[in-house]
């Protein structure tokens, strides 16, 4: 029905504008000269002049998004561990033998032989006598006499006095206040848009009345239409596009920030002050005086004399005379003699290998999935229209 209204509508707008319009008319009739008829009755008719108009309808589009997931995926892992291998090797151990031989040799033995020869002597004895005999000396003895004496002395004795005096001092006192601070915690978001189209401009026919006379013949009616045509410009907006883009999302907070400042007072406070005099003070001090006399003082001491008077005696002594003779005599001595020979062994060690071993792991990893939804899509056609104008005709 809109394709045939769009292919019909030129037509029968022209034939309106054929009925409708009126013009200058000449014709000749016989040969006749040229006439004008009288006026006609104005008869007011309704037309309908073609114009495209933009008509809009929202549909549901579908828009698929991959969307990335994050899933979690086992794998095997090789991994080495170090283990220890008993290996077997053969050494050489050297193996030492020790064996003895006889060699005799021949050897000079002292032999000691004591014989007792007897010695007479004479040796000077001492013999010893003790006498306790009396010394009578005198000696001077101290006497030590004490006596007490006065001593009179000036000392200057501190007499201290307290005053309160006003001191001004400085304090500082702490002020808080609370103000208010906006912060934007907004992030962006990925929004579809619907940008309208752009509107451009067009030429459409319009119906015009070019001779602009009420006469009515036939045969000149259509050359007057044929010689004149009237455009007009017509503003037509194409259709909206939908446009992805990020936009922001506002989201303030207030948040209350605490503020503590210090104001200087300055104070008076009662302060002692402590102010020393020196004031002279007579003190009496008893110092004691030691005199010392000597005195004689007769003693007696006992003293024992000893005296020594040597006596001839007579001893005998028994003197070893020791001699001494070598003798040959015959050993036998071992004599050791080692010998080393290698001898081939078998030992064990612990050798370190590296062994493989797969171990299951957890990773992560990114899946991408087609994720379809439903969008509402404004879409816009132009549709011709009618548009009434009122033509006077005769």
């Amino acid at each position: 029905m809109l394709k045939f209204l769009r292919l019909s509508c030129p037509f029968a707008g022209a034939a309106l504008v054929l009925v409708v319009l009126a013009g200058e008319a000449r014709a000749t009739y016989g040969g006749g000269a040229h006439w004008r008829c009288t006026p006609a009755p104005v008869i007011q008719t309704q037309c309908n002049v073609v114009a495209l108009a933009p008509q809009c309808e929202t549909v549901a589009q579908t828009v698929y998004e991959t969307v990335y997931e994050t899933q979690p995926h086992t794998v095997m892992e090789t991994r080495y561990r170090q283990a220890f291998q008993t290996e077997q090797y053969t050494v050489m151990r050297p193996v030492r033998e020790t064996t003895y031989v006889a060699r005799n040799y021949t050897v000079m033995k002292p032999v000691y032989q004591t014989v007792n020869h007897q010695r007479r002597y004479t040796v000077m004895k001492p013999v010893y006598q003790t006498q306790r005999m009396e010394r009578r000396y005198t000696v001077m003895k101290p006497v030590y006499q004490t006596v007490n004496q006065q001593r009179r002395y000036t000392v200057m004795k501190p007499v201290y006095q307290t005053t309160m005096v006003e001191q001004p001092y400085t304090v500082c006192r702490p002020v808080t206040t609370v103000r208010q601070v906006v912060e934007e915690t907004g992030y962006y978001e990925r929004q579809m848009v619907t940008v309208p189209g752009p509107v451009i401009e067009r030429q459409v026919r319009i119906p015009v009345d070019p001779c602009n006379s009420c006469e009515r013949p036939r045969k000149k009616l259509f050359g007057c239409l044929h010689k004149k045509k009237a455009f007009a410009t017509v503003a037509i907006q194409c259709p909206p596009r939908n446009v992805c883009q990020t936009a922001f999302v506002s989201r303030p907070v207030v948040r209350n920030i605490t503020e503590t400042r210090y104001v200087t007072e300055t104070m008076t406070r009662q302060v002692p002050v402590q102010t020393c005099t020196m004031v002279a003070e007579e003190r009496v001090e008893n110092i004691p005086v030691t005199t010392c006399t000597m005195v004689a003082e007769e003693r007696v001491e006992p003293y024992e004399v000893r005296t020594c008077t040597m006596v001839a005696e007579e001893r005998v002594e028994n003197v070893p005379v020791t001699t001494c003779s070598m003798v040959a005599e015959q050993r036998t001595e071992n004599i050791p003699v080692t010998t080393c020979r290698m001898v081939a062994e078998t030992a064990t060690r612990q050798v370190p290998v590296c062994v493989p071993e797969q171990v299951p792991v957890t990773v992560n990893r990114t899946v991408a999935r087609v994720v379809a939804r439903q969008v509402p899509v404004q879409s816009c056609t132009m549709v011709p229209v009618a548009v009434p104008a009122c033509l006077a005709c005769p």
